[in-house]
């Protein structure tokens, strides 16, 4: 039998921990082996159980949730981090993107959002809620571009517009030379000419890119 994910709940709003909780409490595949109400505590909590995912709400009363994001990811405490909010602002999105934050939840979203944001970030892929995502792609001023035309219109090849794909849906480029079964010097290369034909440079803008083409949506 697999070995349920382990998630580590932070946030100073007892009562959006206990209904976190108990959502997972309702599942076989979820487990939650820890809580905490401010920044300081969770890296204790974290350091200690080291769970497979820490979900982490942006405002904590001691220090911000992304710096709180930015510290486990880069000590290598927690293997990945689904950032909460009640902010509706695609700003704390990208600042979350840029810390290596891989989920991103709104607070007003369904609740099974949040146990599809843990899924997700497990299977190595990248997760934004329905609200989130619509908000990414409020700004975009055309009609949304189906991810099979877009490539010989933006001037990418088909192999560069795969590998940016892959790219914003957040697998490394580890996973995606082993699912294109090429090298990772290949991988590097065209995403650095992808990335380089459309502008794009940091990893917030690849996801800003892909999600306003339709191409997260794309089998």
């Amino acid at each position: 039998m697999t070995e349920p994910i382990r998630t580590v709940i932070v946030d100073d709003h007892p009562l959006v921990v206990a209904g976190a909780r108990a959502l997972m409490d309702a599942c076989t595949d979820i487990v939650c082996v820890g809580e905490a109400n401010n920044a300081t505590d969770a890296l204790a909590v974290i350091e200690d159980t080291r769970p497979d995912v820490a979900i982490v709400d942006v405002s904590l009363p001691d220090i911000n949730g992304l710096i709180l994001a930015e510290q486990v990811i880069r000590r290598g405490l927690v293997a990945h981090v689904v950032i909460m909010t009640l902010y509706h602002d695609r700003s704390y999105v990208q600042q979350a993107l840029q810390t290596g934050a891989k989920g991103f939840v709104q607070k007003c979203s369904a609740g099974e959002n949040l146990l599809l944001a843990v899924r997700s970030v497990m299977l190595g892929g990248l997760f934004f809620d329905p609200p989130t995502a619509r908000e990414m792609t409020a700004a975009q001023s055309g009609p949304t571009v189906s991810p099979v035309k877009s490539a010989g219109v933006l001037g990418l090849t088909a192999r560069e517009q795969d590998v940016l794909r892959l790219v914003a849906l957040g697998y490394s480029n580890k996973e995606i030379g082993a699912r294109a079964n090429i090298s990772i010097k290949s991988i590097e290369t065209y995403k650095a000419r992808a990335t380089e034909k459309l502008k794009l440079h940091s990893r917030a803008q690849i996801v800003h890119f892909a999600l306003t083409h339709g191409w997260l949506n794309a089998n």
